[in-house]
């Protein structure tokens, strides 16, 4: 009695068909199908899938595939013929990996590193808020100092006619300023690193 890989084989060649036909035909490895004709049960994957191969190649050979596979159950016997890793359960594990799940987290890592940069460049490219409380734009006074007085961002600097000045944790600033006879313009402005600047300007008249 000829043997499942005899079998398949000689069937194989009677139709004149290759190994490299069926294989396309099939979606089976050529080298499944090598293994199958020469009885290589060790480099075969798990005995489910080789059942399957039969199942398939012996219905497009035109056997009985109930018939082969019986051949196949009373002449396989797992204990001699250890089973090579099946492809499909490193695919079913493989994500499941010590290694995997380090890319894994290392990419979500990398997302996030991602996000505040973009966060962080965006904020740079907005100039600095800036408020000035004190004083009214256009302005008389008779008083020869003015207190300016505003808030701006924490990280910002302010500087008043060219000079700087302190900024609080709570983006609080003031100072007091000399005033000429006529009129006198200042410059408030707040920047930040790379950013635009923020200008406000006031325009104060002193009378005698």
């Amino acid at each position: 009695m000829l043997t499942v890989s005899q079998t398949l084989s000689q069937k194989r060649k009677e139709q004149d068909l290759t190994l490299e036909t069926i294989s396309r035909d099939l979606h089976i490895k050529l080298e499944n199908l090598q293994a199958l004709e020469s009885a290589a049960w060790n480099s075969l994957p798990d005995s489910a899938f080789v059942q399957g191969f039969i199942k398939s190649y012996s219905q497009y050979l035109g056997l009985d595939a109930n018939y082969m596979l019986a051949l196949y159950r009373r002449e396989y016997d797992p204990k001699k013929h250890p089973q090579s890793t099946s492809v499909f359960k490193k695919h079913q594990t493989f994500f499941l990996t010590p290694a995997r799940l380090a890319v894994f987290i290392f990419i979500v890592i990398i997302i996030i590193f991602i996000a505040y940069l973009f966060l962080q460049y965006t904020s740079i490219l907005n100039s600095p808020k800036l408020v000035v409380n004190n004083p009214q734009d256009n302005q008389t006074t008779t008083v020869p100092v003015t207190l300016i007085s505003g808030k701006t961002e924490k990280e910002a600097t302010v500087s008043i006619d060219g000079d700087f000045v302190p900024v609080d944790q709570g983006g609080n600033f003031r100072k007091e300023l000399k005033l000429t006879e006529g009129q006198n313009t200042i410059e408030i402005i707040a920047a930040k690193r790379l950013s635009p600047k923020t200008k406000i300007t006031r325009i104060i008249r002193l009378s005698p």
